[in-house]
């Protein structure tokens, strides 16, 4: 018996990839290739440092994304970021509990899984060249850029160029930026992505087997011209080439995990080191105490006062502290004030970029129907409205408070304010034993570079460093440790063009990943005609 003719019902056009002989990544392949690369990228941070792994981890994520159906694509892009991020953000969980940690890993794994469905579109719509991997590179450096910015001032932990604070890919941060090299890692791992599909010969004919060797060329040269990147010129301020400063790490016992509690021993022990670094008769011409050292609004405390005078005064420097104010009945400041013998200069800063969730709550009344965890922060810290710069017989130390050394803006708008050098206060002690210490000294050293300027970084409990422009650590105390760390600290006027040109640099990058984005819309999806399956 002959079979039917064939009928318009029995004939479907079936997505295919760009070139022939390019091959979608199966589902199960995917979902696994993303949660491999999750964890890479984990480790990728500090204190594993293996920075190596970063391209790889980026790598596996594109892969992941390149699928028949996008919503393969969304599944593992989320699956990639919950794999990174509920490991990276540990320190959440001390913090402020189970649930909080998890859904902070989940929002910020949305953020992914946009990445991996644009990634989709491109490698679906433009196949895999060259020009989809820069596509792909900006796109990646645009998704942290976003993550890092809304809402709410948005989270930039976890960002490609704290992976770099040990890698020679750091010498291109001060001509790029953060973002900038958000890009640099992208195309690494587009790169890794071409050359895997080649060696597993998923690409074009003719690209695959020994056709991996040019995009693992290109990735290698890359890290090689890294390595003999030169740094922007950089002036030193005639006045004052260094100034000896002295960071005071205090510590104090282990909080309960989940306490906000500020203990009394927080203000005697910082004391109690700046007694001890007087002792030893070296002088300095900046005493700088960290975040929270002096409890709860020392001007109200008329005793504690009198103790910071007369260390400046036997000093005969000033001290640079860090205390919690009041604003009102139910909101409060975090404000860095600096004390000479006198007592008060009026100088003083509060910090401008307060951390959504752990300083103050946003629309504090919907979620306060969703979780009790909102009555940990009893008031809302109010952000400052300028950045922070404090005039030291000339020279100009700016100031930013813990979280705000992760962000570009907050430093570059203490930069461009004309700060010499910058005095980083935190405290890390409500994160107990996680690696948020380590992974914020990591940021630091990155900024350090970015920026051209010397960042002294001093926290409660550890860990504390003071790099220079260069990225070389002059000083350092390790974490859970009573002390003082010393140095003369040189000082810088020049800007980098990361910092001079920031918002340019991310503009070029967002229309060079909008222009691929516009061509993969318009470009039509290649399909075949492929008759179905009769029972």
């Amino acid at each position: 018996m002959k079979d039917k003719p064939s009928t318009a019902d029995d004939i479907r056009e079936v997505l295919v990839p760009h070139f022939e002989g390019e091959k979608f990544t199966p589902p199960i392949i995917a979902l696994l290739s993303a949660i491999a690369g999750g964890v890479l990228f984990h480790f990728s941070f500090d204190p594993y440092g293996l920075w190596g792994l970063l391209p790889a981890a980026l790598g596996g994520l594109i892969f992941a994304s390149f699928t028949r159906r996008w919503i393969t694509a969304v599944v593992a892009g989320l699956a990639f970021g919950v794999s990174a991020f509920i490991p990276l953000f540990s320190w959440a969980n001390i913090y402020a509990g189970l649930g909080p940690w998890l859904a902070l890993a989940a929002f910020e794994a949305l953020y992914i899984a946009v990445f991996s469905f644009l990634t989709r579109l491109i490698l679906v719509r433009r196949g895999i060249r060259f020009s989809s991997s820069v596509g792909i590179a900006c796109l990646w450096a645009i998704m942290e850029f976003v993550r890092a910015s809304v809402p709410w001032g948005g989270l930039s932990w976890g960002m490609s160029a704290f992976a770099f604070s040990n890698s020679p890919l750091l010498n291109f941060g001060p001509w790029l930026g953060i973002t900038g090299l958000g890009a640099v890692s992208g195309l690494l791992g587009a790169l890794v992505f071409s050359a895997l599909c080649a060696l597993t010969f998923r690409r074009a004919k003719g690209r695959n087997g020994m056709h991996a060797v040019w995009p693992a060329s290109v990735a290698i040269i890359i890290v090689l011209c890294a390595l003999v990147t030169p740094r922007p010129a950089n002036s030193v301020d005639s006045g004052h080439h260094s100034i000896h400063i002295a960071g005071i790490q205090g510590n104090i016992e282990r909080p309960k995990a989940g306490s906000y509690y500020i203990p009394d021993t927080m203000f005697d022990n910082h004391v109690e080191r700046t007694r001890e670094f007087l002792a030893t008769n070296e002088s300095a011409r900046l005493i700088v105490w960290p975040e929270d050292s002096t409890g709860w609004d020392v001007t109200a405390h008329p005793e504690r006062m009198a103790t910071l005078k007369d260390l400046a005064r036997e000093s005969g420097a000033p001290i640079l502290v860090g205390t919690q104010r009041p604003n009102g009945e139910k909101a409060r400041f975090n404000t860095s004030v600096l004390v000479d013998d006198n007592g008060l200069t009026g100088q003083e800063y509060t910090k401008r970029h307060p951390v959504p969730f752990g300083e103050y709550i946003p629309q504090r009344e919907f979620f306060a129907k969703i979780t009790d965890k909102v009555s940990l922060v009893e008031r809302d810290m109010t952000p400052g409205d300028k950045p922070g710069i404090i005039d030291l017989s000339g020279a100009k130390i700016g100031v930013l408070i813990c979280f705000e050394i992760a962000y570009e803006q907050s430093v570059a708008d203490t930069v461009n304010a004309g700060a010499e050098l910058l005095v980083v206060q935190s405290n890390n002690a409500l994160f107990l034993d996680s690696h948020e210490s380590v992974q914020q000294l990591a940021q630091a050293k990155v900024f350090a570079v970015i920026s051209g300027r010397s960042v002294v970084h001093i926290s409660t409990v550890g860990d504390s460093a003071i790099f220079t422009p260069e990225g070389r650590k002059l000083a350092g105390l390790g974490h859970w440790t009573a002390g003082t760390m010393t140095a003369d600290v040189p000082v810088r006027t020049g800007l980098t063009p990361a910092m001079q040109h920031g918002v340019a640099i991310r503009g070029i990058i967002a229309a060079c990943a909008g222009v691929v984005l516009l061509g993969s819309i318009i470009a039509p999806p290649r399909t075949i005609k492929e008759r179905r399956s009769r029972p």
